[in-house]
């Protein structure tokens, strides 16, 4: 599979900004945040998408489902022209209509909260898969998020890899301070535990190269920028829910063309 992470990266960026062009209201800030952690793990040879017997992705934090369209669509896995058409009746476009898609997709992102509770079913069922779970940085306030973690340690469950998408900015506020992060508090929950940046493919390469082939669930933390590579948005909370303007969208497109 293809490893020019970069030139990845603009295509699925512009398929993105096409789909939201085209009428689809995934979050910009929170999606484009987590498209580098993704590429890496679609493209870099964790996860092949075309096999049936692969390893298992929850993306928790459902406002970023276009990300993951984008990939499929890039991937040759699913027509834009099929989306288009579901999201036209209504029955697509949103975050919650994942199960349009059950061959690529394994869990309804659902509540906020509840991808990593779901995980540990999925590791427990398929002990020699890694289960591969990325969760937004304000939703590991969810009590179900830490109810999940010391049940992962108390049962010393070893193939998960949860990876936190910590953009320092929730949909509403920012959120610079978190101790949680800066502590060592994970670790002593029996974590691997890895803080990298997001969007640097060979760092993020080399961590999940770490990552598979350890016998201990981890959790990396992935230091990352709201809005990432669009413009106005980046690091911008108005855009957490809104749009950008048509002509802001264009102008973009043509820096990923």
């Amino acid at each position: 599979m293809a490893k020019n992470f970069r030139e990845i990266s603009n295509q699925v960026r512009w398929e993105f900004l096409d789909l939201i062009e085209k009428g689809f209201k995934y979050h910009l800030g929170g999606t484009a945040s987590c498209i580098d952690l993704m590429i890496v793990l679609f493209y870099g040879g964790f996860i092949n998408l075309s096999k049936n017997n692969r390893s298992i992705f929850l993306l928790s934090k459902g406002h970023a489902l276009g990300a993951f369209y984008s990939i499929l669509i890039n991937q040759k896995l699913v027509s834009k022209k099929k989306l288009i058409e579901l999201k036209d009746k209504g029955e697509l476009g949103g975050q919650l209509d994942i199960f349009k898609l059950p061959k690529f997709i394994d869990t309804n992102t659902g509540s906020l909260g509840h991808a990593i509770g779901v995980g540990i079913g999925h590791a427990l069922s398929n002990k020699k898969k890694k289960i591969w779970i990325i969760i937004g940085d304000a939703e590991i306030d969810e009590g179900s998020i830490w109810e999940a973690l010391f049940y992962i340690s108390e049962k010393k469950i070893k193939n998960l890899v949860i990876i936190i998408d910590r953009n320092k900015i929730s949909a509403s506020v920012k959120i610079t301070k978190k101790e949680i992060f800066d502590s060592k508090f994970l670790e002593k929950l029996n974590f691997e535990l890895s803080y990298i940046n997001g969007h640097n493919h060979n760092e993020i390469k080399r961590c999940y190269d770490k990552v598979s082939k350890i016998r201990k669930s981890s959790i990396i933390i992935a230091n990352t920028t709201k809005g990432k590579g669009l413009g106005i948005a980046e690091n911008n909370l108005k855009y957490s829910h809104q749009s950008l303007p048509p002509k802001e969208i264009l102008k973009i497109k043509k820096i990923y063309e």
